[in-house]
């Protein structure tokens, strides 16, 4: 949380969630606080929030790989839930960009607390005159 800024692109669905940060040097990483609407019914981290939550970072991501940056949209998401975050716990998303090509870009996002809480695998494509 030292250091980390709000999310300068905000969005109805992320506005919703709040209390999503970035840091402000570095596009790869973001993070924020499991609390509110980004809990489950026992006070759990999200499987949903944590879709939504890599959707964006990773696409933000590697959108800023190109110069000017390319705007993308999602063909595919896969989320590995390999542990827990619990109410209250800062949750730190790294992004790993896998590939940045004309036509496609992947890349990975990992979620951790003091463990990994989830792994995120995504694809994009340039958006077209949508």
């Amino acid at each position: 949380m030292n250091g980390f800024v709000a999310w300068h692109r905000p969005s109805p669905l992320l506005d919703a969630l709040g209390g999503f940060m970035r840091d402000p040097d570095d596009p790869l990483r973001a993070g924020f606080v499991v609390e509110g609407a980004k809990t489950n019914a026992r006070g759990f981290l999200h499987a949903g929030t944590i879709a939504t939550i890599a959707d964006v970072v990773i696409g933000h991501a590697l959108a800023v790989q190109s110069d000017p940056p390319v705007p993308l949209v999602t063909v595919n998401l896969s989320c590995d839930l390999v542990g827990a975050a619990r109410s209250g716990e800062w949750v730190d998303v790294t992004v790993t960009p896998t590939r940045v090509g004309r036509r496609l870009a992947s890349g990975t996002a990992t979620f951790a607390t003091e463990r990994v809480v989830a792994k995120v695998t995504a694809l994009f494509m340039p958006a077209t005159g949508a």
